[in-house]
């Protein structure tokens, strides 16, 4: 099954992408010179059903975690223990 990402993107007042190499000081005022400063943070989940824009990065991350979440709660579970699982010895 394929694993599905939501990565999170700043963007400028003017919609154009906010790089990481734009460095913010902790209070968030820009610290490249060609640098506006950051307007909002977006996150796109690539199963095209969940999109999330908004100001606080705090939250749009912790939405963008939370629907990540819903895929692995999906996802069937692998490994050795489920392979266990799956090979049954019937002693009769």
């Amino acid at each position: 099954m394929a694993h599905h990402r939501a990565p999170l993107i700043a963007h400028h007042k003017d919609g154009s992408e906010c790089p990481p190499s734009h460095k913010h000081t902790t209070s968030g005022k820009p610290l490249h010179s060609d640098c506006s400063g950051r307007h909002h943070f977006e996150s796109v989940c690539t199963c095209g059903t969940w999109k999330l824009s908004g100001g606080v990065k705090t939250y749009v991350n912790d939405e963008r975690k939370r629907h990540l979440a819903t895929h692995r709660a999906a996802e069937p579970a692998e490994g050795p223990a489920v392979r266990c699982g799956l090979l049954r010895l019937d002693a009769g």
